[in-house]
Order: C-alpha cells, then sequence, then structure tokens
C-alpha cells in the first residue's frame, strides 16, 4: 500500500495480501494537533495460501487471489499490473489505487430536487468502524431503508431553459501564475455559481487549478459513495488515475475534487463524512449533472486562503527544482497538488488555521506534503509513485503544518523521514527559519540527523518540529 498518513484523516487504497488485511502508515507531528489520519483504502485480500497439501513426495502451495471477499484469477491480477491499476506494495502485498476493480456506473441526470447524498445501498459493509471518539450523529437507520439524513439545502438546478455557464480559458497555467508575489489569487475571490456548470467540464476561471497528471480531466480525484446514511460515507468508489481525460467520469453522486493554488485551501466538501474514517472532499455532481458546492462547505468560494496569522514558503537554493506535493485532503488523499520552485526560486505553501478548516472526527487537522528529490518532474513527483522508486508517497520526507488558532496562538511545522521509504535519502539540506520561529527544525543531508535548535540526533522517525509564533516560516532547501 503506499506510504502515506495524513494527519487525521481516513481515505480508501485496497489492499491484496496474504491472510491478512494492513493499513500502512506515516505520521506527520504537528504538536498540539497531533495529526495522525489514518488514510483507510478499500481493503483486498490475496494473494492469500488457501493450505499446504502434503502428499508422500512434495509439498504444493495453491495460491488463491482475493479482492473484495471474492476470488480473481491470476490473469486478472497480471493485466491490472500490466494497466497501472494494481501495483505491489513495499511489504510485498499487492495494492490498488481503486476501492473496487472498476468504479461502477452512477445513472443518468434526472430533473428534479435532490440532497446530496446518494441513496444508499441496501446493507451496509461488514468492517467495524474505527474506535476512536466521533462527533454525534442522528441516530442509524436501518440499512434496508433509505436512512434518514440531515436536510441540505443545495442551489436549486438550473431550468431547463437556462444554458450552461460557457467555460472559458480553459487551458491548464502555471500554478504561480494565480498568485502574486503577496499571496493573493484575485480568482479565488469569486463566488462559484451552483448548478451552472456541467459535471463533465472543470471549473475553470474560479480559482480552481487543474492536475494534468492524473487524467481525470483536471480533477485531481473522484469518489462514488456507494453507500450513504446518517453514519456517514461507504464503499466508496476511487475512479482509478488516467480513467477519463476528458473529465467525463465526474458523474451523478459523485464528489469532484480539485486543486486550489498555494497559499490557498479547498472549501468544498460533504458535512459527513466516511462512517470509517475515510474523507471525501470536491464538488458534487447533482442528478441534473451540475456541478455544486458540497453541503459542508466552509465559504462560496472554492479556495480559501490560509492562515492570516503565519505564512509558510519554502526557498530553493538548489541547482535543481524541488517539488512540495500536498494531498488532497479531504478527499482521496493523493499527493497531487504541487509547489515546485526552480532554483533561486521562492514558493508560498498552503497552512490552514486549526480552527476555521476542515475536522476530522471532531478533531482539528493540518496540511501535508511530500517532500521530494531535488530535480524528479513534478508529472512524477505530485502523483502516486512506483514502490521503492523514491518520488510521489515514496518521496523520502514528508511536512506538516497548520496554525492552532485557539487559546495556544500558535503554528506547528515539522518534517520527518516517510517511515516506510526509510532508505530514501533527500540529498539535500533543509532549515527553517524566522523572526518568530521558536528552535528552529534543520535536516543535515551529511550526517542524515534531524535538528531542533542546537540539539540533534539520528533518529528519522522522530524528525523535528518548530513553533512558530508569528509571521512567515521560511524553509530553504540548500546543499549540505
Amino acid at each position: 500500500t503506499s506510504c502515506q498518513r495524513h494527519p487525521e484523516s481516513v481515505v480508501q487504497k485496497p489492499i491484496m495480501k496474504i491472510q491478512y488485511i494492513i493499513t500502512a502508515s506515516v505520521l506527520v507531528a504537528v504538536t498540539a494537533a497531533k495529526p495522525h489520519h489514518l488514510h483507510r483504502r478499500a481493503h483486498a485480500r490475496g494473494p492469500a495460501k488457501r493450505g499446504t497439501i502434503f502428499v508422500p513426495a512434495a509439498v504444493e502451495t495453491e495460491i488463491v487471489y482475493w479482492l473484495d471477499d471474492h476470488e480473481i484469477s491470476e490473469e486478472e491480477v497480471n493485466l491490472g499490473i500490466t494497466n497501472g491499476t494494481l501495483m505491489w506494495g513495499n511489504d510485498g502485498v499487492l495494492s490498488t489505487s481503486t476501492s473496487s476493480p472498476i468504479a461502477l456506473p452512477t445513472p443518468p441526470p434526472a430533473s428534479g430536487h435532490e440532497t446530496q447524498v446518494p441513496k444508499p445501498t441496501p446493507g451496509p459493509t461488514s468492517e467495524k468502524p474505527v474506535d476512536e471518539h466521533k462527533p454525534v450523529v442522528p441516530e442509524f437507520q436501518k440499512p434496508a431503508s433509505p436512512p434518514e439524513t440531515p436536510p441540505i439545502d443545495p442551489a436549486p438546478s438550473p431550468s431547463q431553459d437556462t444554458p450552461p455557464v460557457q467555460q472559458s480559458g480553459t487551458s491548464s497555467r502555471p500554478w504561480a501564475d494565480m498568485v502574486d508575489k503577496d499571496g493573493h489569487c484575485a480568482e479565488c475571490d469569486r463566488k462559484f455559481p451552483d448548478g451552472t456548470i456541467l459535471c463533465t467540464e472543470f471549473p475553470y476561471g474560479y480559482g480552481a487549478l487543474p492536475t494534468a497528471q492524473e487524467g481525470l480531466g483536471g480533477w485531481s480525484g473522484i469518489q462514488d459513495p456507494q453507500y450513504a446514511g446518517a453514519d456517514g460515507f461507504d464503499d466508496i468508489t476511487t475512479v482509478p488515475k488516467g480513467s477519463c481525460s476528458d473529465g467525463t467520469c465526474c458523474t451523478t453522486g459523485s464528489f469532484c475534487s480539485y486543486g486550489c493554488p498555494n497559499p490557498y485551501l479547498k472549501a468544498s466538501f460533504p458535512s459527513i463524512q466516511g462512517r470509517t474514517g475515510q474523507s471525501v472532499g470536491g464538488l458534487y455532481c447533482n442528478k441534473d449533472g451540475f456541478l455544486e458546492m458540497a453541503d459542508g462547505k466552509i465559504a462560496d468560494t472554492l479556495c480559501v486562503q490560509g492562515s492570516q496569522h503565519m505564512g509558510v514558503k519554502v526557498q530553493n537554493k538548489l541547482s535543481k527544482s524541488v517539488s512540495f506535493c500536498r494531498t488532497d485532503y479531504p478527499g482521496t488523499e493523493s499527493m497531487t497538488f504541487p509547489v515546485t520552485v526552480g532554483p533561486g526560486e521562492t514558493g508560498f505553501l498552503a497552512n490552514p488555521d486549526q480552527q476555521k478548516y476542515f475536522f476530522w472526527q471532531g478533531k482539528k487537522t493540518s496540511a501535508q506534503y511530500y517532500v521530494n528529490k531535488q530535480g524528479v518532474p513534478e508529472s512524477e513527483a505530485c502523483t502516486w509513485g512506483t514502490p521503492m522508486g523514491g518520488k510521489g508517497n515514496w518521496a523520502p520526507a514528508v511536512f506538516g503544518t497548520s496554525f492552532d488558532d485557539g487559546p495556544a496562538s500558535q503554528g506547528f511545522s515539522s518534517i520527518k523521514q516517510n517511515e516506510l521509504c526509510k532508505q530514501e535519502r533527500l540529498g539535500y539540506d533543509i532549515t527553517f527559519v524566522g523572526d518568530g520561529v521558536v528552535s528552529p527544525c534543520r535536516y543535515k543531508s551529511a550526517t542524515n540527523q534531524w535538528c531542533e535548535g542546537d540539539t540533534c540526533w539520528e533518529d528519522p522517525d522522530r524528525g523535528c518540529t518548530a513553533g512558530i509564533k508569528h509571521g512567515d516560516l521560511m524553509i530553504v532547501l540548500s546543499d549540505g
């Protein structure tokens, strides 16, 4: 499975494994918030050893592959590896980026008013919820009948004689072009017009920026919950990478996620989330086939600016470009939102206020970035990577950041070794600097040490964390 664990959330990724299921994780500590959200991706068992048959002269082991509680053939496994929907994980397990072998079709758009919750399937999964405290939710309805959900008041769908908004300027632009030198994005201030843009079109012109490397028509991820109840979503189908370069995979009932230029964050996600901890985010495709803000939105715009108490920037003093790749959260939590800084350049990173952004099961969350080696192309750095390939979710380090805008009134930023990729090294130094930085954090590539202030250690699992009282945190990348 991917070596990803994002602060305080859970997403789906099936795992085929011998005899048991495991969820791999990587923790990015942000002290006060203690981000520890698990990425649960729908599980698949296999290859499972059915048994050992003893005969007088030999021992035979029959290998059986299981996915979603049913047997699949070796031919299907090989085909999955060939077409990229299955891959070998770091510990020898076979994993897939989908929550089922293929994305399930959704019904065609229909007229009428609706809530932003697809109908539940007649039966929940047998998996037990994560044993953690959850916010109070309405009483669970029996799965035999559609559960009652909190009333949602989506924007009215356009009448049949209302033409869809005609999109313009639909060519992809560099992320940095959207933000001025002060970190302001003018397009991001535009209110999103619910119910006027077709789900098959990416919503250009409102601050959202496409992620071309995912092959989903600009969407960073598409999630289609097959179950929705008062207790949350489940059986969440994630459309595989490369499924629809024209964006037609964003269909009725789906949540279609998008990127925002740093230092901005996605503002649209549903009020209910995965009932076993999965996170879901993006614009909702209603039954009329039009996009609208999800009912849990925190603004009327697609993107919201990060903390105004504390800014985060990265400065590149190396000879090659470096990509910091933010996870799509809440959503598929793939590391698809890039900040790529060339030699001599400085770029912004998004840094949420804990009290104002997304809460996972009542807990505050932070932004997480995968930190790649210098010289790795952005298209390879900011997407799911090849196991042990040293990029993407296998990048050497992870960085987490947020500002506690509660009583603490302090930011926390942390960087550490990617726990499931301990053999990978960044190959350059990282130093936290800034007037308001307490116990500056450093990584020394020559000795592979992490430091806070004048104290250093070689424990890669510990990493280092800095407190930021005010102003900007500058992450400086330099040769050792």
